[in-house]
């Protein structure tokens, strides 16, 4: 059952943006249709959304756009961020500045969304609501990737066109216009009870407190992108991948339960005495780990570089194709990576195709 999402007098808004177009793409609907009561952050600068400009150049002209389209709304407040584009994976704290506790919704791109910004902004936003104890009600929007089961919709028949202007204004982003409306009409052609619905907006409904990071991803291991000219790069500045031999667990285990968690290095365990944990390491100092099979046969395990590590490039990379080629010497064809971070997502998505599960997230709900 899909229900008819209307704003009353008295909802306070915000719509979260990772790029200077998505809040119309996607959410165009609290945009004109309760501007007054609508707050816009963007949180990067779009820098990278027109490969034949310099970056410097393009930020400047998204930047304008997205004025120009504020300045023909008129929301209560639109906030710009100006994270480079393509790197929020790095500015969590940024996201975790705002402040969500006076709202009554938010809208927020979807978690499963093709793009890693938009699924580093949700992960981020939905950490900070948490954190905030926010009470507002959550709807994520779709924008190329549809939902597969939306649970809201709005009808946007009699604003399309000023939606269609809202887009416009991003002019330098060819062919959305065309896929938007599409999906829109699409939308509005699954609302049956509604006939004189011919665009729709739709979004899926979220609860932050029970919330997942991620879905489950199912990851092909027969088709892991080997990048031998990696390893060498990484040999060429003294850093090796090794499997972990026993009389260096508890060693392993300090680096995991020091450096990231206690629950991070108790769950790695099984794994470090089986043989099937991996470091990066450097003039014998511990880099980073990849740990498999150990919340479950098949699974993935927790994975993580320190933070001064991680200019060095690719060690993440290299210890997810390590630990994938592992799992794939096991027999498996496939492995399942439960919880999934968006910075592990990303170096996953670098490594190999992978699959989101839907309605999964059950690898470690059995935690006390």
């Amino acid at each position: 059952m899909i229900h008819e999402l209307i704003f009353s007098k008295d909802d306070r808004i915000a719509v979260i943006a990772p790029h200077p177009d998505d809040e119309c793409l996607g959410a165009s609907a609290p945009l004109l249709l309760a501007p007054d009561q609508t707050d816009v952050f963007v949180l990067t600068d779009g820098s990278h959304g027109n490969p034949e400009m310099p970056i410097e150049e393009e930020a400047l002209i998204r930047k304008k756009q997205f004025e120009a389209e504020m300045d023909f709304v008129k929301p209560h407040a639109f906030t710009w961020l100006g994270i480079e584009d393509t790197k929020l994976s790095l500015h969590p704290e940024a996201v975790r500045k705002i402040d969500f506790t006076p709202y009554t919704v938010i809208f927020l791109p979807w978690l499963e969304s093709l793009h890693p910004d938009h699924r580093h902004a949700t992960a981020y936003c939905i950490e900070a609501i948490r954190s905030q104890k926010a009470k507002a009600a959550c709807y994520s929007y779709e924008i190329f990737a549809p939902f597969h089961k939306p649970t809201h919709f709005a009808d946007i028949t009699d604003i399309i066109e000023k939606k269609q202007k809202l887009i416009r204004f991003h002019e330098d982003q060819h062919t959305q216009e065309e896929i938007i409306l599409s999906l829109n009409a699409f939308r509005a052609a699954q609302l049956f009870r509604h006939e004189n619905t011919r665009f729709a907006e739709a979004y899926l409904k979220v609860d932050p407190a029970r919330h997942p990071e991620a879905p489950d991803l199912l990851l092909k291991l027969y088709g892991i992108h080997e990048d031998p000219e990696l390893f060498q790069n990484l040999e060429a500045g003294g850093i090796e991948i090794k499997r972990v031999m026993p009389m260096n667990i508890s060693k392993v285990y300090d680096f995991i339960k020091d450096n990231f968690a206690l629950s991070w290095a108790d769950e790695s365990l099984p794994s470090l005495i089986r043989g099937d944990c991996y470091v990066a390491v450097k003039n014998r100092e511990i880099l980073g780990f990849y740990a498999i099979e150990t919340p479950a046969k098949n699974f993935l395990g927790p994975m993580g570089v320190i933070p001064s590590a991680r200019s060095h490039g690719g060690i993440a990379r290299a210890l997810e194709i390590t630990a994938l080629k592992a799992m794939r010497e096991k027999g498996y064809r496939y492995a399942i990576s439960g919880m999934v971070h968006p910075y592990g997502r990303q170096t996953e998505e670098m490594v190999c195709d992978l699959i989101p599960i839907p309605d999964s997230a059950g690898s470690y709900k059995d935690m006390i």
